[in-house]
């Protein structure tokens, strides 16, 4: 087994002198002699990783405020560098490495014991999947990207990201803004400049995209690139499958003056009609593809509500009351909502455990965990649906059969976080932070992709 120590280890000296009394100093009173407790050093703190890395690519182990003082096991191909392991694999194997890490800053002080179990393998994205956040030199974006929004013919994504090689002249680090990829070219394109702008829909065919900016709601047309208001606020808001008409709340609570309003807005007349004079303590969330039901999320409880005949269905909870809602849909038949948000938030800043799932109306229950889940979608028809979870691989599912594929060949070294859906299901896109999906996509850095399914 190979040792190998990063920087100057430190001397530990223990002087015993045997044989030998003390001698009391001048006018000392004897005493009789303490019993002196042993020094003990406590045991580090246990820790294990297990990780993979793709074959003929670089590799970096550190974890955030820890340090490697000494590692036990190296394979040849790795070494240990200023705290912190690199190389490169050159095959397929296992390999098990035990580290001493000392930690830093807020760890300052403390010592670990650490397993890592690495594995070289193949990469893991299934064949047909496309890395949509790839940058104008050829190499994945160089920051986050993700809330990957895919048109219902699967010919246009629309997301965020704050990578800065994505189009030229991007400078500004840090603050995201919209870009859009079109499969016909495989190109990125941004779409909005504001940063930190929100997608609220895209239309089927990918020609419309509804925007909330600071100025308000919008509706851009991607053909002449018009871009219209909609209305000068919006709580919750939504846009047809058509691209033609949008739903939106135009105010927060009850206690604004007037009632805040749930309304539809129609392109072709400019026109906007009023479809709950007062929506009262409840905020609208998602509304189906055809425009007809609409989710609206309550302080406990949640309902689906006929935008034609008026009338409401007790939803029950879908874990996001209280919370925040990132997105919500609806099939055109009412049966099946996807929830993608966050729980009750508790106290000490903490914002609420994420929460998406698929919610099936005509039983009345869940499809699946929803608690920790990072996405969910479904296709405007219900027959499939697909939940990005923390315990399992991002999986399609068929409604009626319960026949799953999966746009992954094994499981990744990371998180899944937005999922969204063509209507026929042939195309998944998500966002992952995973390492080894495609060659050179880089840890704990979430990229956005999508996964053709073989026909």
């Amino acid at each position: 087994m190979t040792t190998v120590r990063g920087g100057v280890a430190a001397l530990a000296a223990a002087a015993v002198v045997g044989g030998l009394a003390a001698v009391p100093a001048v006018g000392a009173v004897d005493a009789a002699p303490a019993t002196r407790p042993a020094h003990t050093v406590a045991a580090p703190d246990a820790n294990r990783v297990v990780d993979t890395v793709l074959r003929s690519e670089r590799y970096d182990y550190q974890r955030q405020n820890w340090r490697i003082r000494e590692a036990n096991g190296l394979p040849r191909w790795l070494r240990l560098r200023d705290g912190r392991l690199t190389g490169t694999a050159p095959r397929l194997g296992s390999w098990r490495v035990s580290l001493e890490e000392r930690g830093v800053r807020k760890q300052r002080g403390k010592v670990r014991r650490t397993t890592l179990v690495l594995r070289a393998v193949t990469q893991r994205a299934a064949p047909g999947t496309v890395l949509v956040t790839r940058g104008i030199d050829g190499r994945p974006a160089n920051g986050w990207s993700g809330n990957v929004t895919l048109s219902g013919d699967g010919g246009t994504a629309v997301f965020s990201s704050a990578a800065t090689n994505l189009v030229p002249g991007s400078r500004q680090p840090d603050a995201a803004r919209l870009y859009v990829w079109e499969a016909a070219t495989g190109r990125v394109t941004l779409l909005h400049p504001e940063a930190w702008a929100q997608v609220e829909g895209i239309s089927g065919d990918g020609r419309r995209v509804l925007l909330d900016l600071t100025a308000g709601l919008f509706l851009l047309d991607r053909a002449d690139l018009s871009l219209t208001q909609v209305a000068p606020r919006a709580v919750g808001a939504a846009l047809t499958e058509d691209g033609l008409r949008v739903v939106y709340q135009d105010r927060g609570n009850e206690l604004d003056s007037p009632a805040p309003r749930l309304l539809e807005w129609t392109a072709a007349t400019g026109a906007t009609r009023t479809l709950v004079a007062d929506v009262g303590t409840q905020t609208f969330a998602g509304v189906s593809g055809d425009g007809r039901h609409a989710v609206m999320v309550g302080s406990d409880r949640s309902t689906l509500l006929d935008t034609t005949t008026g009338s409401v269905r007790d939803l029950g909870r879908l874990g996001v009351e209280l919370g925040g809602i990132v997105r919500v849909e609806v099939s055109d038949d009412g049966r099946l909502v996807s929830v993608l948000g966050s729980g009750v938030a508790a106290g000490s800043g903490h914002g609420g455990d994420p929460v998406g799932g698929v919610h099936d109306t005509g039983f009345g229950m869940s499809r699946g965990p929803s608690r920790g889940n990072l996405g969910a979608a479904i296709t405007p028809d219900g027959g499939h649906y697909a939940v990005a979870t923390s315990r399992r691989p991002l999986r399609v599912v068929d409604t009626l059969t319960g026949a799953r594929t999966s746009p992954f060949t094994a499981r990744p070294g990371g998180e899944q976080g937005s999922v969204s859906l063509s209507d026929d299901a042939t195309r998944v896109a998500y966002s992952s932070d995973a390492h080894d999906l495609l060659r050179g996509t880089r840890r704990g850095l979430a990229n956005v992709f999508i996964w053709v399914r073989p026909r």
